[in-house]
Formats: C-alpha cells, sequence, structure tokens
C-alpha cells in the first residue's frame, strides 16, 4: 500500500482522499486540528520549527496545499514562505518520490486578456510576487521530483459567481489524484496551470496534453 502525505489537510484534501482507492493508498493528514475526523492525522502549525513526530518515514508522495495566514503581506509571508521552509526541514526526515505543492495563478497578476502559458508568470501585486518566490524555492529544493499546481479561483455547487478563471474543487481534488496515480518520470520541476475550458485568460493546454480531462 502506498503511503502519502498531505500536509494542510483541508476541504480540497477531503475531496482528495475520497476519490482515492482505500485499498492501494494511506492516507497520513497534517493540520492543526481534526476537522475532518481523519484517521491517520498528525497534529502539526506548519509555523513551528518544532517538528512533528511520524509514523512513516517512506512515502510515495508529499502534497502541500498552502493556506495564507492572513489576507495582508505577512499572511502571505506565513502561508508560503515560512511554512514550506519548516515543511522542507520536516522532508529531511522521510523518503519520498514526488513532492506535489499547490500554486495559484496569481502568480500571473493583473493583466491583459490574453491566453497565459506556464512560461508567462511577472506577477505586480504582492500576493503573486510572494507565491512566485515560494514557486521558485520549492524548485531549488525538490528539483525533478516536484511538481507545481498552479490553481485558478476555486468554486462550488454552491458558488453564486465564477472567477474568470476558475477550478471547481472537486476537479482541483481530481487534479491532485492524477499526479498522484501517474508517475511521469520529469527530468526537471513541472508547473502545470490549473483552469478550467471557460476561463478567460490562463491556458490549461499543458495540463490537458500530459492526459487529464475535465469533467
Amino acid at each position: 500500500m502506498k503511503k502519502i502525505l498531505i500536509i494542510g489537510y483541508g476541504d480540497i484534501a477531503n475531496r482528495l482522499s475520497s476519490k482515492l482507492n482505500n485499498d492501494d493508498y494511506k492516507i497520513y493528514g497534517v493540520s492543526r486540528n481534526n476537522h475532518n475526523n481523519i484517521e491517520n492525522f498528525i497534529s502539526w502549525d506548519w509555523l513551528s520549527e518544532d517538528l512533528p513526530k511520524l509514523e512513516s518515514v517512506d512515502y510515495e508522495c508529499i502534497v502541500f496545499i498552502p493556506k495564507p495566514s492572513s489576507f495582508n503581506e505577512d499572511g502571505y509571508i506565513d502561508g508560503f514562505i515560512k511554512s514550506s521552509k519548516n515543511i522542507f526541514n520536516l522532508t529531511k526526515e522521510v523518503s519520498y518520490n514526488r513532492f506535489i505543492t499547490i500554486s495559484s495563478t496569481r502568480v500571473y497578476g493583473e493583466k491583459e486578456k490574453k491566453y497565459l502559458s506556464e512560461h508567462e508568470s511577472i506577477p505586480n501585486e504582492f500576493r503573486g510576487k510572494i507565491i512566485l518566490q515560494y514557486e521558485n524555492s520549492q524548485k531549488e529544493r525538490y528539483a525533478k521530483k516536484l511538481i507545481i499546481l498552479r490553481f485558478s479561483g476555486l468554486y462550488d455547487s454552491l458558488t453564486n459567481k465564477k472567477p474568470e478563471n476558475h477550478l471547481h474543487r472537486d476537479n482541483a481534488a481530481k487534479i491532485i489524484r492524477f499526479f498522484i496515480e501517474n508517475d511521469f518520470n520529469y527530468s526537471s520541476p513541472e508547473i502545470f496551470n490549473c483552469s478550467e475550458d471557460k476561463s478567460v485568460s490562463i491556458s490549461n493546454k499543458k495540463l490537458k496534453k500530459a492526459g487529464f480531462i475535465f469533467s
């Protein structure tokens, strides 16, 4: 049975867990609290340099789903920069084949409505700049084991209005599952825009070329 460590276990991780085959994968969830009643729960505040004790030291995949501690600049530094540094220290204690890090299409900033690919990120506001800094740090840390998934604005069936560039929460979970279940053996860090077909300006061609099918 392959072991998956999910750091930042919330709604997306809960949806992901329900989509993975329990006979093939064992999920370990890291969060400050166990609101989702995770069976294999690990309590940890990722802003703490005191590392948690892990039951296993051998994982097929580690998934990091960051979240700012607040919506100002300090909150983004906490949620992306400080947390990812502590998590990297945690990964030194274990072995793993892939590291999936969730990012955001905020790295594009506010731009003209043209079809943007993974190579056109030049952010012009603090959130995008901090997230791009986080992406670059992750590339240095995890090298060819790294897959960066840039999520567009998340919505669900209760959302009244979709963002211009959008991604259903179920599709977000399915994309993570896709990269857990398929080993592409990349030779360098890879970035994928995760935005649905009717999004205004974010290209998802690379994701679809890899074989992902939106539902």
